[in-house]
């Protein structure tokens, strides 16, 4: 192949299942550019390289004159030869300019901020993110460029070792973009003390926190022109074409990546309008965020999901703002993969729990733009949910303590009957308590009341009542005939356990509820307080008193 380019010719139709794959018609004449031993080989036709089958072809003896414009004849491979240099250069001069401006900015301007200890350690952790591993990454690049670019035309492999190199540059660039909207959040932060340090010229420290995204969008351009200069028959054609789409797509991430992490830290600092509750920030790291289009109106919605809460937003008309819509806790809510139908494509469901006994919520169709974030979204909110039941029935079960029907003592037929969970460690050790004991029979108490307040005013369809929690009248009502403990006295403490949980899930939502009231509270008050100072002055010869 170091003369004329190999050609064949199809001898049978080919239609290619993946992109990488060429296809052809019978009858087409393809420049061969690579002859490989396991039964396919690449080839271009009509500007496409892929990869084919060779038993479907064979070679191709015409003359010159049976082959398309699109062939290249010699005097154009010859030119793109020689113009090849050119584009490599071009390459690789703008790969050493990156670099020695990255080395510029982090030798220069960030060791600058960080002796000033203007910035604290973690910010400017922040900042600096994983710059030394980007700059090492294009450091790798020049090197491997121009490695290949030294050997003879028809051995040059850039194409090739940019394609292998992606997935490390991507892993590298996804966690910098990811980190890129926090820096650019501290330095607003810290603009004034910033512009005296650096002279005036923060925008040195901005512009150069975002060269490397910038540049890695330049990469399908330059390996787009590297293409063009290579003849069709070139063994680095069909790597150099599969580079081109798969650094498209790497910037392309990073770009929606970047704009999703700045919608998140947007969210995360109060830029919610009609926020109800404590501040957003309380509420943990934000696990996962995406648009989602409401069935059946299709409306737009931005799901946030948090350690324990759902938070719902739209986007105001102009796409300035977030707009509350609602939230939900985990506790109470379940999903599920939907199959899909005429009406919607790639959804899931969130309906109520039912064995949460909280408000119930109405059913919501969540419909995502892809199967992929359609099981993201599903098995996220299930991990979570599933995390935050671990988290509340753990205490639960160090309450339980079987030992006590060991102890020592007069025996009788009561000592069958399944241990009450929860009590049993307070009501054995009962003899030696502490004043800290005390105490915290006394909250257990407290909490006792309030379970017994809630579940009368919610009329649960469970049959505790006031009664039932107390635990010797328990044991009581659960008391078995001796023949029959054998059989049931398991699942008699399943159903206690699952009750005992199901209480305290309702004390939990109760909780937040009294919370909430006393935050209302608060805030009413203030007002009043407000209002009765204002009104003394305009009415200074009527005295106001405004009970409490």
């Amino acid at each position: 192949m170091e003369g004329q380019p190999y050609l064949v010719q199809a001898v049978y139709s080919f239609k290619g299942k993946n992109n990488d794959e060429l296809c052809f018609k019978k009858g087409d004449i393809i420049t061969v550019t690579q002859l490989d031993d396991g039964g396919w080989w690449e080839g271009t036709l009509d500007e496409k390289t892929g990869w084919f089958p060779s038993n479907y072809v064979k070679e191709f003896k015409g003359q010159s004159d049976h082959l398309s414009p699109l062939k290249t004849p010699g005097d154009i491979a010859a030119q793109q030869r020689a113009y090849r240099p050119v584009v490599l250069k071009d390459f690789i001069d703008s790969e050493k300019a990156h670099i020695t401006e990255l080395q510029h900015l982090m030798s220069n301007v960030l060791s600058t901020i960080e002796k000033s200890e203007i910035l604290s350690k973690e910010e400017f952790s922040l900042i600096i993110s994983n710059l030394k591993e980007v700059l090492k990454l294009h450091e790798e690049v020049l090197s491997g460029v121009e490695r290949n670019s030294s050997k003879p035309p028809l051995e040059q492999r850039v194409g090739k070792f940019i394609l292998n190199l992606a997935p490390k540059l991507k892993v590298i660039h996804e966690n910098y973009c990811a980190g890129h909207p926090k820096a650019a959040f501290i330095i607003n932060k810290h603009e004034e003390e910033l512009l005296k340090l650096l002279d005036g010229s923060v925008l040195t420290l901005t512009s150069g926190l975002s060269k490397p995204f910038r540049r890695v969008e330049k990469y399908p351009n330059h390996l787009q022109e590297l293409e063009r200069h290579l003849e069709e028959s070139h063994p680095d054609r069909g790597d150099t074409q599969r580079a081109v789409s798969v650094y498209k797509d790497i910037a392309s991430t990073c770009s929606v990546l970047r704009r999703q992490k700045e919608m998140e830290i947007e969210i995360m600092n109060g830029g919610v309008r009609g926020w109800e509750g404590q501040d957003i920030a309380k509420m943990g790291d934000i696990i996962q965020m995406g648009s989602v289009a409401v069935w059946p109106e299709h409306r737009d919605r931005y799901f946030v999901l948090f350690p324990t809460t759902l938070l719902m937003l739209s986007a105001s008309h102009r796409m300035s703002a977030f707009i509350y819509e609602g939230k939900l806790p985990l506790t109470g809510i379940k999903v599920n993969k939907l199959e899909d139908t005429e009406n919607y494509k790639n959804a899931f469901e969130i309906i109520e729990d039912a064995s949460f006994l909280g408000p119930l919520i109405e059913r919501i169709v969540a419909i995502c733009q892809t199967k992929e974030d359609q099981q993201k979204w599903v098995d996220l909110i299930r991990e979570q949910s599933k995390n935050l039941g671990h988290k509340i029935n753990t205490p639960l079960s160090r309450k339980y303590d079987f030992e006590d029907m060991n102890s020592e003592g007069h025996w009788s037929i009561t000592r069958l009957r399944p241990a009450p969970p929860s009590r049993t460690v307070l009501l054995r050790s009962e003899k030696i308590l502490n004043p800290r004991d005390t105490k915290g029979l006394e909250e257990d108490a407290q909490i006792l009341r309030v379970i017994e307040a809630y579940c009368t005013s919610a009329n649960s369809r469970f049959t505790l009542n006031s009664d039932s929690l107390n635990f010797n009248d328990l044991t009581t009502h659960l008391s078995l005939t001796e023949p029959q403990l054998d059989a049931e006295n398991k699942s008699l403490h399943e159903t206690i356990s699952k009750t005992v949980t199901e209480l305290e899930d309702r004390v939990i939502s109760l909780c937040n509820e009294v919370e909430s009231l006393k935050m209302n509270l608060k805030e009413e008050k203030s007002a009043r307080e407000e209002l009765q100072a204002i009104v003394k002055v305009k009415l200074p010869s009527i005295e106001l008193r405004i009970t409490e």
